[in-house]
Order: C-alpha cells, then structure tokens, then sequence
C-alpha cells in the first residue's frame, strides 16, 4: 500500500500499537527510534521513506500510550482460550425458551461444556461446544433453525476490576490492532473463592470475565496478544 492510500503515521502507529515489546521498548528507551523506522520501512517494501517514519515515530506519544498499556495490564488475571466453539441462531419463538432451559440442565459446566444465550425480540443466539451442537439441533425444529457459525475458539479474560472503565474497548483494541476478528463479545460479574491466609475461611471476590468469540485461524494470535499484554 502507498503512501498515498495511507498516512505514514497510521502505518507507525499500527506497527508500534500491535506489538506490546515495541511499544514498552521505545517507552523505556531499548529501541531506538532510527532502527525501529528502518524496520517498517523494510517491513513495508520501501513504500515510506526513512525521513517520512522517523518523523511519525518521533511524533507518536509513545509514554502516554504505554503508561496507558500498563494501567490495561495491570489488572488482567488470566487469559485462556477454548476451541471447537459454534454459535447457532435461532428464530426466537415461545416454545425456544423452554426447550433451552430443558437443554441447559443437560450441559456438564462443571466438566468444562459451553453454553451461553443472547437473546433478542427475533432471534436467539446460542454459543455451544461443537460436540453438542447436533444435540441441541435435533431438539429444534428445522425452520428455527436461521444461522449456524462453526470452526470458532473463545478467547477469556479475567480481570480484578469490573469497576474500571474502558477495559473492554481497550481489550478490544488490543486485538483489532493484531488483526483479530471479534465474532462475539460476553461479559459478565463472577464471584472467585480465595483463601485467606492463616485462616480456615474463604473470601469471595468479584472479577470482571469478558469472552471474544473468534474465528479458529485467530485464535493463536488473539490469545498471544492478551497473554503477553497480561505479562507486561
């Protein structure tokens, strides 16, 4: 791509944004910034000029950017991935409610089975372990049957504050600028027992869990981005 379809300053921003070692290495001063605009430019195919990413690499407000990073990776916990995930969509009809509710009794949660329900006025989306989608299907009649996305991994996150603004469209981001495709996104309050050092009793704590459902060929690279992200 030339400069004249994109700005040189996107192009910096994109290559310094996707990789977190990049972004913390120009802010701690181990990358300088002569190398690192000789690399996009290889990168690139000699499509910007040296002087042209320079400029852009020494505009970009590097430490602002990475101190905001490392406020994001300060409260990640876990990250962990699931594959063989597919979503089926559903007319949304009264006699599909009960029918999910009677299905949500068989699902083994515990022994790690997927199941989660979106519902709107005209359809149901249903995200389930690919071993059980034919289950679930020969319950429904086939004319409720509208939609069926499969080959999909999830992706979750656990982070220690739900109460901190910003950290989905930051986790978002994080995986848009690796060029990930979010399918779908599930978040939700959950309760985590800990034990209380010296004590024979139990604190509950309350994390924040959001889910980014992705295609399977992204999975690797969506998962890799957040871990690395948790680490930092």
């Amino acid at each position: 791509m030339s400069d004249s379809q994109r700005s040189t300053s996107e192009v910096v921003k994109e290559m310094i944004e996707r990789d977190g070692s990049i972004k913390i290495g120009l802010a701690r001063g181990l990358i300088n910034a002569r190398a690192l605009a000789r690399y996009i430019q290889e990168a690139t195919h000699n499509e910007y000029t040296f002087e042209a990413l320079l400029s852009a690499i020494r505009r970009y407000p590097i430490k602002e950017s990475a101190a905001s990073r490392l406020e994001l990776a300060r409260f990640l916990r876990m990250v962990s991935m699931k594959d063989k995930i597919s979503i089926i969509t559903l007319r949304n009809r009264p006699e599909i409610q009960p029918t999910l509710a009677r299905f949500a009794g068989e699902i083994d949660h515990s022994g790690g089975e997927t199941l989660r329900v979106v519902s709107t006025p005209k359809a149901v989306n249903v995200e389930i372990d690919s071993k059980n989608e034919k289950r679930l299907t020969s319950k429904m009649m086939n004319r409720d049957i509208i939609g069926r996305r499969d080959k999909l991994s999830e992706i979750t996150v656990e982070f220690s504050d739900p109460e901190t603004s910003g950290l989905l469209a930051a986790l978002s981001t994080e995986l848009a600028m690796n060029g990930v495709n979010i399918q779908e996104v599930y978040s939700a309050d959950v309760e985590r027992s800990t034990d209380v050092s010296g004590e024979q009793r139990e604190q509950q704590n309350v994390i924040a869990e959001t889910s980014f459902i992705v295609s399977q060929k992204d999975a690797l690279k969506a998962y890799q981005a957040l871990q690395e992200l948790s680490e930092e």
